[in-house]
């Protein structure tokens, strides 16, 4: 008793008071030193590695200015919104980051970022004033701004300057101009090429803004509407229809082989006017030196009745709400804008050899008469006259504000694009078959007007078909609009306003923790307490991590998306917020075409992939099991795609399939004179499919005549022997040995095959090209959208997560069911 309250005195002292008070000042002291020396965290969404070591010595120089120590994280343009959003959901987003230009108003308007005019009041205002004003309206919500832009892009007209001298031509300043120059170089066998925008609905703003006319607008009763069918605004989207759809374009996305052909002289192949993104000059000057003084760039030609407008691409700078840092992430922001960080920036991304681009900065300053001497250096040599163009252009860089709904809007008018452009390749096939000449001689002879009245009549029935799509898909649209802008005002309005209080509530998640943690528990003690159990300790102890992760990585996550799909919920926000809406999301998901036609494509992808590749692995793996010559090469030209990613075989199969005479299938098709013209194998809706279910056999094929060629050598030979003895070829062994010997196998690879066709994704989302800037595309008016890039677009693109889960457990029912039914058959059969 004396030692124990001797013990407490001794606890109590103030001396023992005094060292615990100066070992926690110590303690916090070295916290908050801990707290401070973390760096800045900044993800940059860059197109280069180049881009990433420009970001790391500019965060070196600015460490010697303030400091503050920066962490250059890159992420990859096909990626970036997934980690984005995981990033925020798990409470662990950047301090800052760069991200498209949708980015603000993805993340911001759900309270994902910082609102710059809020935060840092009395400071913005000289950050806004460094900008052409027009083209801050995307990033804000009302009065907020949730970014600023960082690097812009936007479109240019090249032409070969000698060929345009030859034919007597000038280059285009309006859209007529543009037309006409286009049909002389066609009548002369010269070609026009298309990139950057071509066919994107995202940007045929490009075409209506000089008209005033966004794609949207708020009426001045509040009601968001749609400017469709406005003459004016269907006037411009003609002109997008001509531009992108009724000349012999080579294809889309040609990179560099764009940059080959503007470079020929061949008639037939050469490209005398390309229209294409800015860094396309920089790619000219160092990949075709010997252009030097016979290609010239002018700025978008204007619309003959309108204004000048140009496209805005490009990226944003945003600060996000949950950083620690906005401070020093504002003054890494503030310096990025710095003419003195710009002018690195830009002479950085013009010393990059083949990769060398003409970075377009959003900082008015560096484009004044004061930074001539900059824009001297030798490094511009090559791209002077573009400089001379952007700076002309910046002051028609605009943007509209995004309004709540318009994700999926938009999608309808994407659609109707993509069906237009069907519309007008078949329209012209029909008018060039009727006239016994390919597609090429046709546009030849619309250029030279010598088959006027068919092209006159086909713009035409073009602007007919136009107006008609537009009224019909206009009050679903307006009807989508409507209920997305008083869904966010009635549901997300008043929880950004208050989400500090929602981010400590308890969640699903938590619930859900709460019970796989219980359940180990409760396992660990029934394991340890019962004799029994006891007994086989050692042997539950290797299953243990297993188990674990399969509980942590599974079944919580599978858990919490059941819950999700009772709910209405947001992926950026706080999943305290989700709001239970009970079977709501499913009824709508049963009510909604979107579904009943995913399923449609997903039938007819396993209906197409299933047969096919189970029926050629048979015949392959019974050739491989016999004695054939060189048996072994066999074998690997076979089992290659198995041990080969996706996405590089994606890569392969979109040069294979390319739609210009550059594709590798098209040059074999044209030159054993079995088409007239290439085949749109990826542009079309009628082929898109097709062609994912060609790369998918191939792709299976591997592991499917793996399982097989492992079943036919489990089969006796003698059986094999007594057939031949009995006067069977080898057909009719095959069918009646080989295929009954492998049922196992067969079922084995239909039930997995089935899972697989339900579930496919990667093919789709590599092949339609990635989602970018303007998100994912599934085929042109989404032809090959099966249910996982369904569940993937509701989810991710337009933030219903609620719904996208609901549709998630549909896919498991599917699923389940048609596995119940191929086990159910394969009973019966083997009874």
């Amino acid at each position: 008793m004396t030692l124990t309250t001797t013990t407490i005195s001794h606890r109590n002292s103030p001396c023992a008071r005094r060292f615990a008070a100066i070992a926690l000042l110590v303690f916090f002291t070295l916290s908050c030193r801990a707290v401070s020396a973390e760096p800045l965290r900044f993800w940059a969404v860059t197109g280069s590695v180049k881009d990433v070591e420009m970001f790391r010595r500019l965060a070196d120089d600015f460490h010697k200015k303030s400091g503050i120590t920066v962490e250059v994280t890159p992420l990859a343009w096909g990626n970036f919104a997934t980690k984005y959003f995981a990033a925020m959901a798990a409470g662990l987003p950047p301090d800052i980051g760069v991200t498209n230009l949708g980015g603000p108003f993805d993340y911001g308007g759900v309270g994902g970022l910082v609102d710059l005019r809020s935060e840092f009041k009395g400071e913005i205002e000289a950050l806004e004033s460094g900008y052409y004003p027009n083209v801050l309206p995307m990033f804000t919500s009302g009065e907020k701004l949730y970014g600023v832009p960082s690097d812009l892009s936007t479109l240019a007209v090249y032409y070969r300057t000698d060929i345009f001298d030859k034919l007597g031509m000038t280059p285009p300043k309006t859209w007529s101009e543009l037309n006409a120059c286009i049909a002389k170089l066609e009548a002369n066998n010269y070609r026009f090429y298309f990139g950057w925008t071509a066919g994107a609905q995202w940007a045929d703003e490009l075409y209506t803004l000089p008209y005033g006319l966004p794609r949207f607008a708020m009426g001045s009763d509040g009601i968001p509407k749609t400017n469709w069918n406005d003459p004016q605004y269907q006037k411009g989207i003609l002109q997008a229809m001509r531009l992108w759809n009724m000349h012999d374009s080579p294809g889309r996305d040609l990179g560099s082989r764009a940059i080959g052909m503007f470079r020929s002289n061949e008639p037939g192949t050469a490209i005398a006017l390309m229209v294409d993104l800015n860094s396309v000059a920089g790619q000219i000057s160092e990949t075709a030196p010997d252009l030097a003084g016979k290609w010239g760039v002018v700025p978008w030609p204007k619309a003959d009745d309108g204004k000048p407008y140009n496209v805005m691409g490009g990226t944003t700078y945003v600060i996000f709400r949950k950083s620690q840092k906005k401070r020093e992430a504002w003054e890494w922001l503030k310096y990025l804008n710095t003419p003195e960080a710009q002018r690195i920036m830009i002479l950085d991304r013009a010393k990059r050899g083949d990769d060398s681009t003409l970075m377009i900065s959003p900082v008015k300053a560096v484009w004044a008469p004061e930074n001539n001497a900059f824009w001297a250096k030798p490094e511009f040599d090559g791209q002077r006259n573009l400089q001379k163009v952007i700076t002309g252009v910046l002051p028609t860089l605009a943007t509209t504000p995004t309004i709540h709904g318009a994700v999926e809007a938009s999608r309808l008018e994407a659609n109707l694009l993509d069906k237009m452009g069907t519309f007008i390749r078949d329209r012209l096939d029909s008018l060039a078959g009727n006239a016994n000449i390919s597609r090429t001689e046709l546009l030849r002879r619309f250029g030279s007007a010598t088959m006027e009245k068919e092209r006159l009549a086909l713009e035409t029935d073009v602007a007919a078909k136009l107006k008609a799509d537009y009224a019909a898909i206009t009050p679903e649209a307006e009807k989508l609009l409507r209920e997305g802008t008083i869904h966010y005002t009635e549901r997300y309005g008043k929880i950004v306003a208050d989400l500090p209080t929602y981010e400590g509530k308890w969640s699903a998640l938590d619930t859900a923790k709460s019970i796989a943690t219980a359940l180990m528990v409760g396992l660990a003690i029934l394991a340890l307490t019962i004799p029994a159990y006891r007994r086989h300790l050692i042997s539950y102890l290797f299953i243990t991590l297993p188990l674990a992760l399969a509980i942590i990585f599974v079944f919580v996550p599978a858990l919490t998306a059941l819950y999700l799909s009772f709910t209405d919920y947001h992926p950026v926000l706080p999943l305290a917020t989700a709001r239970w809406v009970g079977a709501e999301n499913y009824a709508e998901v049963v009510r909604s075409g979107d579904l009943t036609s995913s399923i449609g494509h997903t039938l007819k992808y396993a209906l197409f992939t299933l047969p096919i590749g189970i029926l050629l692995a048979l015949m392959f793996a019974y050739l491989l099991n016999s004695n054939l010559r060189g048996e072994r090469y066999w074998r690997f030209l076979y089992f290659s795609p198995l041990v080969t990613s996706i996405v590089s075989i994606a890569l392969i199969f979109t040069q294979l399939f390319l739609a210009g005479r550059q594709g590798w299938l098209n040059a074999l098709l044209l030159s054993l004179n079995l088409v007239r013209d290439p085949v749109p194998f990826l542009t079309s809706e009628h082929t898109f499919l097709n062609c994912v279910i060609v790369l998918a056999i191939w792709h299976g094929l591997a592991f499917t005549i793996l399982v097989f060629l492992a079943g036919l050598q489990q089969i006796p030979v003698e059986r094999y022997e007594a057939a031949s003895v009995d006067g069977a070829g080898p057909l009719r062994q095959f069918w009646n040995i080989a295929v009954p010997g492998l049922r196992p196998q067969i079922f084995f690879v239909a039930v997995l095959g089935m899972m697989g066709a339900f579930q496919v994704f990667e093919t789709i989302y590599t092949l339609a090209g990635k989602s970018g800037d303007a998100g994912a595309r599934f085929g042109p008016n989404d032809s090959a959208l099966t249910l996982v890039p369904l569940i993937y677009h509701t989810g991710f693109e337009t933030f219903e997560m609620g719904k996208s889960s609901a549709i998630a457990y549909v896919l498991f029912a599917l699923i389940l069911a048609l596995t119940i039914v191929q086990i159910q058959y394969y009973r019966r059969k083997e009874s």
